[in-house]
């Protein structure tokens, strides 16, 4: 079963957008009733972007958060869990060779200034799954067909829209300002104990090498050098 089979339905994408850095040049919104709660989620999600990573994808509470990064440019989509990384990683490689490739990586973009270019690109990359498909009863297929986005030339006008009626759990409790309740935070945290942990490391064996270090000279003072090995 390739790509095609799972993206065909688009009920499997939460949220997509292209970013640079944290700047949010163009997005899709499943559902807009959550627009404000998933906003703020991908805006925290982009400002804790793994480093030193191309692809990064992580999943908690039936949410898969996905990387794609070509710096300084970002995409980052928040998939359902049943649709397959490997499915969701040619989606979204995809949409960069048909749009990332095209921008210029030191030109200065407003934010949702992408937003037309956007919907064009998303809305002939999920055509093409679409008419490739061929549906797996083993998973979930798409139970409705229905326009996922407006044309390009609304997309300035119509910055939310409303894709499915059925009302989404929030995602993550954006309540408090602690960014603890992010999962990329976590495995960050856990990237810089690592560090922390190899530098003491170095310094306890640093100071070992230091105390050795003066034990064989003061050795070396009390037996005048090497005359003791005579004895």
């Amino acid at each position: 079963m390739d790509a095609a089979s799972m993206i065909s339905n688009p009920d499997l994408i939460h949220y997509l957008c292209i970013a640079k850095s944290t700047t949010i040049l163009a997005h899709h919104i499943k559902d807009s009733k959550d627009s404000s709660t998933i906003e703020t989620l991908a805006s925290k999600c982009l400002q804790h972007s793994p480093p030193n990573h191309s692809f990064f994808s992580h999943t908690v509470n039936n949410r898969t958060y996905t990387f794609i990064i070509q710096p300084p440019f970002v995409l980052f989509a928040i998939f359902d869990h049943n649709l397959l990384k490997s499915h969701a990683l040619a989606f979204l490689n995809r949409i960069k060779s048909s749009l990332l490739q095209t921008l210029d990586q030191n030109a200065t973009f407003a934010p949702f200034s992408l937003q037309p270019q956007f919907d064009s690109v998303l809305n002939e990359t999920l055509n093409f799954y679409d008419l490739s498909s061929n549906p797996d009863s083993s998973v979930i297929s798409p139970t409705n067909s229905r326009t996922l986005l407006v044309k390009p030339d609304e997309g300035l006008k119509k910055k939310k829209r409303i894709v499915d009626d059925g009302k989404e759990a929030a995602l993550v409790d954006l309540s408090s300002d602690d960014n603890s309740s992010l999962p990329f935070s976590k495995i960050n945290d856990r990237q810089k104990a690592k560090h922390i942990w190899k530098k003491h490391v170095w310094v306890v064996l640093m100071l070992d090498l230091f105390v050795c270090a003066v034990l064989f000279v003061i050795w070396l003072w009390v037996c005048s050098g090497f005359d003791c090995m005579a004895y």
